[in-house]
């Protein structure tokens, strides 16, 4: 598992600033929704090399440092829950979170587009949210 504590406190205050912010079916996020979805289909079918093309560079790399291996195989270690039905999306700047009936994955756009640092996240009450793959 990958984890740091940083992160997780910049997930925190992201999360909490997404109470009561909601949106659409079809929200206007630049493809962060799509994205997240993206990713959560390739995990689900054990595309891991496609998942892993999605991941930001940071998250990709603590990954394959953490586990010692590339990152297909890594990610395949992580065993990520399948994530659900997509539920909702809060963005903020660069940064979003999607949440879906799962999973919580936080993507953050880059140049080229969204990629995803964090996933298999789990709120905590009155903590930061507990992912089991994440960058920072």
């Amino acid at each position: 598992m990958v984890r740091s504590k940083w992160f997780l406190t910049v997930l925190v205050v992201l999360a909490s600033a997404t109470v009561g912010c909601g949106s659409s079916d079809r929200p206007a996020d630049g493809g962060a929704v799509t994205t997240a979805q993206r990713f959560a289909q390739a995990v689900g079918n054990d595309d891991h090399s496609r998942a892993c093309s999605l991941l930001a560079p940071t998250t990709r790399k603590q990954l394959e440092q953490a586990a010692g291996a590339p990152c297909p195989t890594a990610l395949a270690e992580e065993e990520l829950a399948v994530a659900g039905g997509y539920a909702d999306i809060a963005v903020f700047g660069t940064m979003a979170q999607v949440r879906f009936s799962e999973d919580t994955v936080f993507v953050t756009k880059f140049a080229r587009g969204w990629k995803v640092l964090a996933a298999g996240c789990a709120p905590v009450p009155g903590a930061p949210y507990d992912c089991r793959l994440q960058g920072g």
